[in-house]
């Protein structure tokens, strides 16, 4: 056997597998790479949520902020304070003002689609605010808030629900629905000087009326 032709054969083939292990090497770099870089990418939470739609029924209307708001069954009338928006905490804003209400910003204005929220006090240390009479509310009556392209978005009261502040309903109050709705919200229960708020929250659930 000629020694010098069979370690020049053993050289070509290591020469052979060490081009393969290459190869197979930067192949499996990129697949690690795009693999990592798509887990990377920020998840576009907007686009994600336009693709899941939902069967809306009943009456709804364009978007359009609200001016007033008026409940005869406790003759109640008022106007609404700027939009509230978030605190640092991350809870929602409440009115600066005890005799007007405010509109979540973030959330649909009332008569789209959608859960609008609307937030008043119960009281202040003056004595009853403008939402003290709101749970004398029965299922049935009518919500009336005027926007500001003139049209009257007319609510019908379908629930009302008192729940502790530590178990308040997020899903419930803030979660997609399939209709136009809106949620009234003020404070109830007992007030705890300590902690400078009250135990329970007062929600009444009501939905756009064909007008």
């Amino acid at each position: 056997m000629n020694i010098d032709r069979y370690y020049s054969k053993i050289r070509l083939q290591k020469g052979r597998y060490a081009i393969v292990v290459a190869f197979l090497l930067v192949v499996l770099t990129i697949v690690v790479f795009w693999s990592t870089a798509s887990k990377d990418q920020p998840v576009d939470e907007e686009k994600e949520a336009q693709t899941v739609s939902l069967d809306i029924k009943g009456p709804v209307l364009p978007e359009s902020n609200p001016v007033s708001i008026s409940i005869p069954a406790i003759n109640l009338e008022t106007t609404f304070v700027s939009p509230l928006g978030l605190e640092e905490s991350g809870e929602v804003e409440v009115p600066d003002s005890y005799e007007k209400v405010g509109w979540y910003k973030y959330g649909p204005t009332p008569g789209e689609a959608g859960p609008a929220v609307v937030l008043g006090h119960v009281d202040s240390v003056d004595g009853p605010a403008i939402f003290w009479s709101l749970g004398q509310l029965s299922q049935g009556d009518d919500i009336y808030i005027v926007r500001e392209d003139g049209k009257a978005a007319i609510f019908e009261v379908v629930s009302l629900e008192r729940t502790e502040q530590s178990d308040f309903p997020t899903q419930d109050v803030y979660g997609d629905i399939d209709h136009a709705g809106l949620r009234l919200i003020t404070c109830s229960g007992t007030y705890e000087k300590d902690k400078l708020r009250y135990t329970h929250s007062l929600i009444v659930y009501a939905k756009l009326k064909d007008n």
